[in-house]
């Protein structure tokens, strides 16, 4: 009679074993056997897959010899700390006892882990890598299904996923259990998914065990290493090449869900529209050549790309008035040889050449920060009433400066309203008309979704409006920036809305002895201040009004420099208008 000492073995046996005396041999592979008694299974063998919360562990060489000597149904008997078979005895005594309880505790957004996992190739059990997987719509439901209330949402969007794959776990199988490992699901998702895998007969028995154990919060040590790992911020690499090593693709099917739910938790928990302050393209007084705006565009960009490090979503809007500045002027300087361009026209071409130095400076900061590099440029119209007030009283400066007496030829020879600037000298003045409507929103929230970058409503869009017969056509105006963003990041239903500028924060008496900084603000508060005429209307005065209009809808405004945007995101640095129903972290 063979006899054979166990090393380890789970709390979980230890109790299974006293209460059932009698099993059956369920299935035996190359690292151990599977023994069932009804609905409980206890897998004996090696600790390839780590320490399982239902195993025994043998070394090696006595696993090979039990997997030598059994085959499925055959009967073992437990009595007196001893299994019982035909050929053999397995002692488990002198086994060390270890348990595989999960303490929940506050994890934290892991950017080196994410990093690796959304662009990993690893091919997944459901033959896509994980990158494609994580960019599916059948991905994004689970993500929300996550920590949804809605029962039903949930149990359809489960059960696509139960039993889905092949093998003794399946990978649909799998992802659940990496989703259960980051331990934010919702009560009702757990709820729902108790109930599928204990009433139906949905996947294997091997998997319904995991998923059981995993729902009391008890995983393999090699789980548990990767948790804890998100508590410390320690590194991850060497655990997830561990962890890949279970099974076929069992492994990396975990990941795939441990990332799916890292994502929803912390990457995918803010849409944020950034409205970019005209420095972040060209500085004052600078020479307004290309290559001074595109180096100045790169730096914002790397400043943007720590944002989607950071894990965030984002869209991104810009100001373009000394670009269509100088294009109208280009166009008057050249009047006697190239037709000039109409106002509508010249913001589309500044949308298009801003967009491009955005576009590509940002792929490139994305890839070297070996980040995904989907970034997009959305020549954006936006429209206004043909009734606007502003049409009948235009106020905008647009352009160049002339003398008075250039002024009084110019609006006499094109009908031009002309006012003086500040007393620098005469400007053109366009309307500048309340945005209505963001046009394109639908195809940016359907880009978005899948972790791509878009840039939009430049210059606050293109300004159009709709005739009697319900077509777009271009108008001679100019939409505020701050406006169009605000606009922008309602439609888009953002989670933050967040105005660059170039300075730290909003102050209160700016430039004087006595001057005060806003941290955290709520909207009340704020919107006493703008009454008091704290901000300028030529400057801060209508970043103010947007954030406020914002903030008045429930979520956080936030107006900060370029430098300070990734520790504003996280409630540290800028001026943040919060809702009322905010707490002030100032």
């Amino acid at each position: 009679m063979l006899i054979i000492e166990a090393q380890r073995m789970a709390q979980n046996v230890a109790n299974l074993l006293v209460e059932r005396e009698t099993w059956r041999v369920h299935s035996v592979f190359t690292n151990g056997f599977n023994l069932e008694n009804k609905d409980e299974r206890i897998f004996i063998g090696t600790a390839k897959n780590g320490q399982l919360p239902f195993a025994i562990q043998l070394t090696k060489s006595d696993t090979n010899k039990l997997t030598a000597a059994i085959q499925v149904n055959q009967t073992i008997q437990y009595e007196g700390g001893i299994l019982f078979h035909q050929q053999f005895q397995l002692t488990l005594t002198g086994a060390t006892q270890y348990t595989s309880k999960r303490e929940k505790t506050e994890i934290h957004p892991n950017p080196s882990f994410l990093t690796h996992i959304v662009q990993s190739e690893r091919q997944t059990g459901l033959d896509v890598s994980i990158q494609e997987w994580l960019t599916q719509p059948k991905a994004s439901n689970l993500a929300k299904a996550i920590n949804s209330a809605d029962s039903t949402f949930i149990e359809q969007t489960l059960r696509y996923f139960i039993g889905r794959g092949n093998g003794l776990t399946p990978s649909g199988d799998d992802i659940l259990l990496g989703i259960l490992l980051v331990g934010q699901e919702s009560t009702t998702f757990k709820e729902v998914l108790s109930k599928l895998i204990q009433t139906e007969l949905l996947t294997t028995d091997i998997s319904q065990t995991y998923l059981k154990y995993a729902l009391q919060d008890q995983f393999s040590d090699t789980l548990l290493a990767l948790y804890e790992a998100f508590q410390t911020g320690a590194e991850t690499k060497d655990i997830i090449e561990r962890v890949y090593q279970n099974g076929h693709t069992s492994g990396i099917d975990t990941i795939a869900g441990v990332a799916l739910a890292i994502k929803e938790e912390f990457s995918m928990g803010k849409r944020v529209v950034i409205a970019l302050g005209g420095n972040a393209i060209l500085q004052p007084n600078q020479e307004a050549t290309f290559e001074n705006q595109l180096k100045n565009v790169e730096d914002s960009c790397a400043k943007i790309a720590e944002i989607t490090e950071a894990g965030h979503k984002v869209i991104v809007t810009h100001g373009n008035g000394p670009q269509v500045g100088n294009i109208l002027r280009q166009n008057e300087e050249a009047k006697e040889y190239v037709p000039a361009l109409p106002i509508d026209a010249c913001s589309a071409e500044s949308q298009g050449f801003i967009g491009y130095m955005m576009e590509q400076s940002l792929k490139n900061e994305l890839a070297r920060k070996k980040l995904p590099t989907n970034v997009i440029t959305l020549l954006t119209q936006t429209e206004v009433s043909a009734s606007d007030p502003a049409f009948q009283s235009p106020t905008k400066p647009i352009g160049v400066f002339y003398t008075r007496e250039e002024a009084v030829e110019l609006s006499a020879e094109k009908g031009w309203e002309m006012a003086e600037d500040a007393g620098r000298g005469y400007r053109r003045v366009v309307p500048s008309p309340q945005p209505q409507k963001i046009h394109g929103v639908e195809a940016i929230k359907q880009l978005v979704a899948t972790d791509t970058v878009v840039i939009s409503t430049g210059g606050g869009g293109i300004p159009v409006v709709q005739n009697e017969e319900g077509d777009l056509k271009g108008v001679e105006a100019v939409i505020d920036k701050d406006r169009s963003a605000l606009r922008l990041s309602e439609q888009v239903e953002a989670d933050v809305f967040m105005i660059l500028t170039d300075v730290t924060n909003v102050y209160l008496h700016f430039g004087e002895p006595n001057q005060q900084k806003l941290e955290g603000v709520p909207v009340k508060e704020a919107k006493e201040y703008m009454t008091e005429g704290h901000f300028a209307d030529g400057s801060m005065g209508p970043k103010m009004e947007a954030a406020i209009a914002f903030a008045e809808s429930g979520k956080e405004a936030i107006i900060c420099s370029l430098d300070a945007a990734v520790e504003a995101l996280a409630g540290r640095a800028g001026t943040r208008i919060l809702p009322e129903k905010s707490t002030v972290n100032a």
